[in-house]
């Protein structure tokens, strides 16, 4: 009966079932990493919208704009600054601080300015056109031109002026961007925003600027052109735009440009050099249901006859709602002799300040920065090399063969280290409040008192004019 009671079997256990927490820790610790890492790289993305792919994959996303016109009232914020202000900025960055202020310039462009809080540099100046292009589908800018220009006051400094346009303003646009005509953007109204900067390999600055407002453009005499947002950027593509060999091209151009421009001796009878042309301005829209007013009639001026007495001369009878005749300005008083009014007055040469402009920085004999020094004939070669770096300086011994206000016309003394080989007249710009030279007297500028050379440029009768400014209290 015992073995009865106990002689049984025991029931068998069921081996027990594993629950793989390790996996579904693994697994969730991995998702948590890919949330993580699509949180960080959004934040990267949105971040930096100017990288190609960011960029379209914000487009796909309808998380970006594309550029847009801002009105002169509403325009970012920003800080105008010239060529060589912008020279002395951005010159000394290096390539890595360079590279990080290219990021960022182009990053607040392409997000339209709305998160940042920096001013944004806007460029002011007077250029002149070294030579334009058509803009393909494989610039930055896909549709219009670009021209590139020379800062007049500082030729260290490039520009390449972007204007987005429709095709159909590209024909009106060629005739106007071509070599040699100037261009003004002027403070407060010419919204044209830095986006890149390019350090050149001969240690100019290239920099890109782009029109906020993208408004019409005219230089009188040839037309006008409009321009227009982009609706889209090929943000593949590097800027600038016009890379090293079209910089290169396009100063060998602009030299023979140059050179082919006829040089009228100053003083020669029946001959007048030939006014600078007007620069490419910006063009005002008329506001819609606003007339323009009736062109005002000038004054004809006052003939002055054989005995120096102005000749009486009346004023047509007044219409109603005609206008007053605005006054005729005084005859300009003689000038005493040897003062080429026809050449200091008109001022020709590109880039030359007038003598409401004539300020710059001064030196002390013997402390003006480094720089190379050439005599006359030495720096009639520059004359086929276009910009001039580094600084250089005139020395020399000279004559003054003609004075005007802050003006005078030198030649090289005969007799002097010059060879006189080579026809020079060098013509030198005075900072406003100095007298120039009485004419006839003579000059000796060393190296601690030199003219800093501005403009070399060879006339089509083979004499070189050589345009210095005085640098030197």
């Amino acid at each position: 009966m015992a073995e009865d009671l106990f002689d049984y079997e025991e029931e068998e256990i069921a081996p027990k079932k594993r629950d793989n927490l390790f996996i579904w820790t693994v697994f969730i610790l991995i998702l948590i990493g890919l949330a993580f890492a699509c949180w960080l790289g959004s934040f990267y993305i949105f971040g930096h919208p100017e990288q190609a792919r960011n960029y379209r994959i914000l487009q796909r996303v309808k998380k970006i704009d594309p550029p847009k016109r801002f009105e002169r009232t509403k325009a970012p914020a920003g800080d105008y600054l010239n060529a060589k202000q912008l020279f002395d900025k951005y010159g000394k960055y290096s390539s890595l601080q360079l590279e990080r202020e290219n990021a960022e310039l182009l990053r607040t462009f392409v997000t339209n300015y709305r998160e940042t809080k920096k001013l944004v540099p806007y460029l002011r100046g007077n250029f002149t056109i070294t030579d334009s292009a058509v803009l393909t589908a494989n610039d930055f800018i896909t549709s219009g031109m670009v021209a590139l220009g020379q800062a007049n006051d500082f030729p260290q400094v490039l520009v390449e002026h972007i204007y987005p346009m429709s095709a159909g303003e590209v024909a009106k646009a060629r005739p106007i961007l071509t070599t040699g005509n100037p261009i003004k953007l002027e403070k407060t109204y010419d919204f044209g925003a830095i986006i890149h900067i390019e350090r050149i390999t001969d240690g100019r600055l290239q920099l890109t600027v782009v029109p906020l407002t993208y408004e019409g453009y005219t230089l009188p005499g040839a037309g006008s052109f409009s321009t227009e947002p982009p609706p889209d950027l090929h943000i593949e593509s590097t800027l600038p735009v016009m890379k090293t060999a079209q910089v290169e091209a396009a100063a060998k151009k602009f030299t023979e440009f140059r050179r082919a421009q006829p040089v009228a001796e100053p003083g020669t009878p029946g001959e007048t050099p030939a006014p600078q042309s007007p620069p490419i301005v910006r063009l005002d829209p008329t506001p819609d249901g606003v007339k323009m007013p009736a062109e005002i009639p000038v004054a004809t001026p006052i003939p002055i006859a054989a005995s120096g007495a102005p000749t009486p001369r009346k004023n047509p009878p007044a219409s109603a709602g005609t206008p007053p005749l605005i006054a005729a300005a005084p005859p300009a008083p003689n000038l005493p002799k040897g003062v080429l009014k026809p050449f200091i007055e008109s001022n020709p040469e590109p880039g030359l300040p007038g003598a409401q402009g004539n300020n710059w920085r001064t030196y002390k004999a013997g402390s003006v920065p480094p720089g190379q020094f050439v005599l006359a004939d030495e720096a009639a070669v520059l004359a086929e090399r276009g910009a001039l770096t580094p600084r250089t300086y005139l020395r020399g011994s000279f004559v003054v063969t003609a004075t005007g206000e802050n003006k005078a016309v030198l030649r090289p003394r005969p007799g002097s280290d010059t060879t006189g080989t080579t026809p020079v007249r060098i013509i030198v710009d005075y900072v406003n409040g100095v007298v120039p030279p009485v004419e006839g007297s003579n000059l000796d500028r060393g190296e601690g008192t030199p003219f800093e050379i501005r403009d070399v440029r060879r006339g089509a009768d083979g004499q070189v004019n050589i345009t210095v400014r005085e640098i030197v209290q």
